[in-house]
C-alpha cells in the first residue's frame, strides 16, 4: 500500500511539474507574440497613416494584413470625412468587409456578435442594413454588438430602431445610449415623434433623450409630456427640462410640484433648482414643509438654491426637518 502511495505521489508531483512548464512555455509565446506585434505595429503605422492621406496600401503578408488592419480600425473611432472613407474602402477592398458580413450568418452566436463588432470599426456604409437586421437577432450580444457598430458608423437610419431597443431592453442600456449620442442631431427629428408615440417606454426613452440631445426648441414638446399619462413619462419630462435649464417652461414645470404622484414632485422640484427659477419658492417651501420624504428634501435643496434666505426664515419657524437640513447647510456653506 505504502509503495501504491508513494508512486501515486510521484505521478502527482511529475504533472504538477509538466502543468508548470507548460504555463511558462505559453507565458513565454504571448510575451515573444506581443513584441512582436508590438514591432509590426511599429513598422505598419507610417504606412496606415498615408492610406489615410489617400495613398494605396502596401501588399502585405497574411499577419502583417491583420496587424495593419487593426491600426485602421482603431484610427476609424476618431476620424471624418474622406479620411473615414479611405478606411471604408480599404477594408471593402480587402475583403475583410464581405467576410464579416458573411460571419453575420454565423450559426454561432459569438461569431455573429464578433463580426457585428468588427464592422462597426471598418468604416463601410455596406454594413449598415445588415447591421439594422441584426438589431433583431435571437442574441442579446449581437444586438448590442449591432447597435455599438451603428452608432459608430453614423446611421441615421439606426436612430428609430435603437430607441425602440433601448425602450424594450434588448440591448444593453448604456450600448444604445452611447450608439444614439454618437448619432447627435441626427436623432433629434425621430425622438421628436416618438415622445407622443403610443407606446409609453418609447415616450419615456424620447423625453430623456431629448433633454441630453435636445435644445430650447424642443421645450413645447417637453411641456406637453408634463400632462403625460404615464407618470414616469412625467418625470422624466420635468428633469429634461431642468437639464435644458428651460427658463420659459418654469411655470409649467412648477405645476408639476402639485402631481399625485410624489416621484413626479420630486422631479419637478430638482428641476426647478437647475432652472433656478425664484418665482417658484414659495411652491417650494409648501413642498418642502408638507411633500413626502423624497419630495420635501427635493423640495428644500432646490429652494436653497433658488432663494436661501426664504429657506433661512423658514427654518426660524421650525418649518420641518428638510428644511432645517438645508438651511444648516447653506449656514455651512455647502
Amino acid at each position: 500500500m505504502l509503495d501504491l502511495f508513494g508512486w501515486v505521489s510521484v505521478g502527482l508531483a511529475g504533472a504538477t511539474g509538466l502543468f508548470v512548464a507548460v504555463l511558462v512555455a505559453r507565458r513565454i509565446w504571448l510575451m515573444r507574440d506581443e513584441r512582436s506585434r508590438a514591432e509590426s505595429e511599429e513598422r505598419l503605422r507610417p504606412f496606415a497613416l498615408a492610406l489615410l492621406d489617400g495613398e494605396p496600401a502596401p501588399a502585405l503578408s497574411t499577419r502583417d494584413a491583420e496587424v495593419f488592419a487593426s491600426i485602421v480600425a482603431r484610427y476609424s473611432a476618431h476620424i471624418r470625412g474622406e479620411a473615414e472613407r479611405e478606411i471604408g474602402r480599404f477594408f471593402e477592398e480587402s475583403g475583410a468587409v464581405e467576410s464579416s458580413l458573411a460571419a453575420l450568418r454565423d450559426r454561432r452566436a459569438w461569431r455573429r456578435a464578433e463580426a457585428a463588432y468588427a464592422l462597426g470599426d471598418m468604416a463601410s456604409t455596406q454594413a449598415i442594413p445588415p447591421l439594422l437586421r441584426a438589431l433583431s437577432d435571437s442574441s442579446r450580444d449581437v444586438r448590442g454588438a449591432a447597435a455599438r457598430s451603428l452608432g459608430r458608423l453614423g446611421a441615421d437610419a439606426a436612430v428609430e430602431p435603437l430607441v425602440r431597443a433601448l425602450a424594450h431592453e434588448e440591448v444593453p442600456r448604456s450600448v444604445a445610449g452611447q450608439a444614439l449620442l454618437e448619432l447627435g442631431d441626427a436623432t433629434l427629428p425621430a425622438l421628436r415623434v416618438l415622445a407622443t408615440d403610443e407606446d409609453a417606454g418609447l415616450r419615456e426613452t424620447a423625453v430623456e433623450l431629448l433633454g441630453i440631445l435636445g435644445s430650447p426648441a424642443d421645450e413645447p414638446i417637453l411641456v406637453q409630456r408634463l400632462r403625460d399619462s404615464s407618470a414616469e413619462v412625467r418625470a422624466r419630462a420635468t428633469r429634461a427640462l431642468g437639464r435644458l435649464a428651460a427658463a420659459k417652461s418654469a411655470d409649467a414645470v412648477r405645476t408639476a410640484l402639485e402631481d399625485r404622484i410624489p416621484f413626479v414632485r420630486a422631479a419637478a422640484a430638482r428641476a426647478i433648482g437647475e432652472i433656478g427659477d425664484r418665482g417658484s419658492a414659495g411652491a417650494l417651501l409648501e413642498l418642502a414643509e408638507d411633500g413626502s420624504h423624497d419630495a420635501a428634501q427635493a423640495a428644500a435643496r432646490a429652494l436653497a438654491r433658488v432663494d436661501a434666505r426664504i429657506l433661512q426664515e423658514a427654518d426660524r419657524r421650525r418649518s420641518g426637518p428638510h428644511v432645517a437640513e438645508f438651511a444648516d447647510r447653506v449656514a455651512a456653506g455647502l
